[in-house]
């Protein structure tokens, strides 16, 4: 039993430490490197956009297929009224007769000229096929913003959620030494009930907080494809450094139209629609195909050539004519060619078809040029815009925290009321509110500049 146990003591142990470390992972803070990377792997957005990569990968191998040789198995059975000679056009000591016939082919039939026509139409899934690819880079950049922006927002919640509750204590010290002043007499019993009634109010607010937070949570986990309940996000201070002052507008216009993958999965789609116009109208030219075929026949029972003739002429005798058998094989090589010449307007409606989704793929180019300038100098905007509120704000968090610091000191003193002192408390968590607000938000607007100009990078978010 002794021996049992000392065994038994260590591989408990192990056993123990292995599902510690397998539950480690998932009990620890999530980065927001981490958080993107896992959206990248579990997205089903991307997922989506790859699974149409495949799709048209498999309008490819069709595409290719008619350049490839097409071997066909046929088989027949029939019978018919009259005996009918087989194998068709064979000399008569071949031929022979049944009116039950059976047929088995192999027939290969090979593409040997189309004046390009399935080269073209080949080329234009190509060009579909990238058109796709660069679509699913510009849809992981978009998932990289969201998960990026999401995470951000709810670390935004989480510093307002920190700044009311850190107001929430201070109103409470000052409810305690408010009270102690009431006792003391040095002040009024309805100073203690605004205290009371501004922090109610702050609390509602904390509710309200945590609600979004929870929010954001919740839009987070749907972006990055994960069930379940997030783990713990890893909080990271909202960056007083601003960002590098960006390149001339100019400049990054010429630049995120050379850069971005959506640009380059449209001008994908335009090459496309102009090889399959081309397509198109080269399907009035003739078309020449190699064919050979392997054809086996076989009957119940045969009669040949002599036979019928011994028929016909019931003076010869036939009892010493071989018989034939039931079975005989022809084969047959050529050239096909084909010419179409009339077929109701189908091919002019494909050439109408091509020519407007060509047309459609430029405009749809036009309206992208359109997006990007916009979105650029949104972005650009934005940015700007949460610089100098950055700016303003740390100025205005600092004389906030002189004032409140004065506004206690004289109201410790009797000098003062206590509105001016709630006041003071108010405009300071307003102030500290914005600028976490503008700190966060000029993180935002530096990664959707990054986004729009088609640069950015999961490798280039903070590990931590």
């Amino acid at each position: 039993m002794r021996q049992l146990t000392r065994f038994a003591a260590p591989v408990a142990l192990v056993s123990f430490l292995a599902v510690a470390a397998a539950q480690a992972p998932a009990n620890a803070p999530m980065s927001l490197r981490e958080a993107v990377e896992y959206a990248l792997a579990h997205s089903p957005d991307l997922k989506s956009s790859q699974t149409e990569v495949q799709r048209r990968q498999g309008l490819v191998t069709t595409a290719h297929s008619v350049l490839m040789p097409q071997v066909d198995l046929n088989a027949d059975a029939a019978r018919t009224r009259y005996e009918h000679g087989y194998p068709f056009g064979t000399t008569p000591s071949v031929l022979r007769f049944d009116n039950a016939l059976y047929t088995g082919s192999a027939d290969l039939k090979f593409l040997a000229w189309d004046f390009h026509k399935t080269e073209l139409e080949l080329a234009a899934t190509r060009e579909r096929v990238e058109s796709a690819r660069a679509a699913v880079d510009r849809r992981r950049q978009e998932i990289v913003f969201q998960t990026a922006q999401l995470y951000l927002q709810t670390l935004a919640y989480s510093d307002l959620i920190g700044a009311a509750e850190a107001r929430i204590k201070s109103m409470q010290s000052l409810l305690d030494r408010t009270n102690q002043l009431v006792k003391g007499g040095r002040a009024v019993p309805v100073d203690a009930l605004k205290i009371q009634t501004r922090l109610a109010q702050v609390e509602s607010d904390l509710a309200t907080l945590q609600s979004g937070r929870r929010t954001s949570l919740s839009a987070l986990a749907a972006v990055m494809g994960f069930e379940g309940e997030l783990p713990q996000l890893t909080y990271t201070p909202a960056s007083s450094q601003l960002p590098a002052a960006p390149e001339p507008e100019g400049e990054l216009l010429r630049s995120a139209v050379a850069a971005r993958p959506d640009v380059l999965s449209q001008d994908h789609e335009i090459r496309a629609g102009e090889r399959a116009e081309e397509a198109a109208r080269k399907s009035a030219w003739p078309r020449i195909d190699l064919r050979a075929s392997a054809i086996q026949y076989g009957s119940n029972s045969p009669v040949g050539f002599p036979q019928l003739i011994g028929r016909l002429l019931p003076s010869l005798s036939s009892a010493n004519l071989p018989s034939p058998g039931n079975a005989a094989t022809d084969w047959l090589i050529g050239v096909h060619v084909s010419f179409p010449l009339f077929d109701g307007g189908r091919r002019k409606g494909e050439i109408q078809a091509a020519q407007a989704q060509l047309e459609e793929a430029r405009l749809a180019r036009q309206q992208l040029q359109f997006r990007i300038d916009r979105e650029v100098r949104t972005a650009l905007a934005d940015l700007d815009s949460a610089e100098s509120r950055v700016k303003s704000l740390h100025d205005s968090v600092a004389e906030s925290e002189r004032v409140l610091h004065d506004e206690r000191l004289k109201f410790e003193a009797g000098r003062s009321v206590i509105n001016f002192v709630l006041d003071a408390e108010s405009a300071l968590l307003t102030n500290q509110c914005l600028l976490s607000q503008a700190e966060r938000s000029a993180s935002t607007a530096a990664l959707a500049l990054d986004l729009s100009l088609g640069r950015i990078d999961s490798s280039r978010l903070p590990s931590q």
